[in-house]
């Protein structure tokens, strides 16, 4: 499984060195005030690996792979 870490591009917020099946659950709590469906579902597909990259852009987060 692979390792990732987090930066929020738009504010300081970051999570280091989460398992992929953490991803959605460590960013939620960033979106906690915004109530747009478009959001909720950039988050849940952070958990699918396929469009994990545009997800993380619509949202404006950078996924950094760890060793």
């Amino acid at each position: 499984m692979m390792k990732y870490s987090i930066y929020d591009t738009q504010t300081n917020r970051h999570a280091l060195n989460l398992l992929e099946n953490t991803l959605v659950e460590a960013v939620r709590p960033w979106f906690k005030g915004i109530n747009d469906a478009n959001v909720t579902a950039a988050i849940d597909a952070l958990a699918n690996p396929e469009m994990r990259g545009e997800a993380a852009q619509y949202l404006g987060i950078t996924l950094v792979p760890c060793a």
